[in-house]
């Protein structure tokens, strides 16, 4: 005769769900039956939800952090044409896919070369990497970050507009050199290097060698300046090669793809598996 105490299911799911608990409560009455028909000790059935239930608040995460970083799609390392750019290393860009120790520093990288290079798609594919570690990234083109810039300080809240952007780890600034001779433009993004300085890293892409940052910033005291916080702790790749873009440009048209997703997200993104990946707080 079964003498167990019937379970209040009703009541059960509303606890649960008051604990934020999803994935336990949409998986504990299949893992139940499951348990009972095998055998399981409590043990192993109280740490299988507890796994479900960490593996789904990554999956959330990541999907989140994927959605603010406005990564540039289909940009990933495995579609980067290393080939093409000889002159960067498998194993360097490896090391920065790691994160823990350049990003621990506030170190940067910046990536040289002429427009069509893969600048662009080796900075958002880096990012992506760190981003499925577990770190926060965003991708922005600098003439765009810069105006929201000159929006805050308008408003009189430039400081906090710089603070918000310290919840990521790692800031792409993608084409710093096509922001315009403009004190007030080059002051805001002057402010934006000084705050990160050895606290939060850049990801620098630039058309243009250090020599020519004098048409970014009209004072040649405020270049040096930012080039030397930027060098610093600095890891620099030059992509002196022929157009990727135009190559590919080429191979577009024969094949016909349809136009692709602006943005990366959980859709477009093949899946990762984030309790493989060390999570970063």
């Amino acid at each position: 005769m079964n003498t167990a105490t019937p379970i209040d299911t009703a009541r059960l799911n509303l606890l649960l769900t008051e604990l934020r608990l999803p994935a336990v409560r949409h998986l504990w009455a299949s893992l139940c039956e499951r348990s009972d028909k095998e055998g399981w000790p409590a043990a192993r059935f109280l740490a299988t939800l507890i796994e479900h239930e960490l593996a789904e608040r990554d999956r959330r995460r990541l999907e989140r952090h994927l959605g603010e970083a406005k990564l540039l799609a289909g940009k990933t390392l495995a579609t980067f044409d290393f080939e093409a750019v000889p002159m960067i290393s498998r194993a360097q860009v490896a090391a920065l896919c790691a994160g823990d120790a350049w990003l621990a520093q506030g170190a940067n990288v910046i990536l040289f070369g002429p427009p069509g290079g893969g600048k662009s798609h080796l900075s958002s594919a880096i990012g992506l990497s760190l981003l499925e570690k577990g770190y926060r990234v965003l991708f922005m083109r600098t003439s765009d970050l810069v105006q929201k810039l000159q929006v805050a300080r308008r408003e009189l809240a430039l400081e906090a507009a710089l603070h918000r952007l310290d919840r990521f780890d790692l800031l792409i600034l993608d084409d710093i050199t096509y922001v315009s001779k403009d004190q007030a433009e080059t002051s805001v993004l002057f402010e934006l290097i000084s705050a990160r300085y050895e606290r939060r890293s850049l990801l620098i892409t630039a058309n243009q060698p250090f020599g020519e940052w004098g048409k970014i910033f009209p004072d040649p005291a405020m270049t040096l300046a930012a080039v030397d916080r930027l060098v610093h702790h600095a890891t620099i790749f030059e992509m002196n090669v022929e157009s990727y873009r135009r190559r590919t440009a080429i191979d577009r048209k024969q094949h016909g793809p349809g136009r692709p997703a602006h943005y990366a997200t959980s859709k477009n993104v093949a899946p990762v598996s984030p309790r493989d990946n060390q999570p970063h707080p």
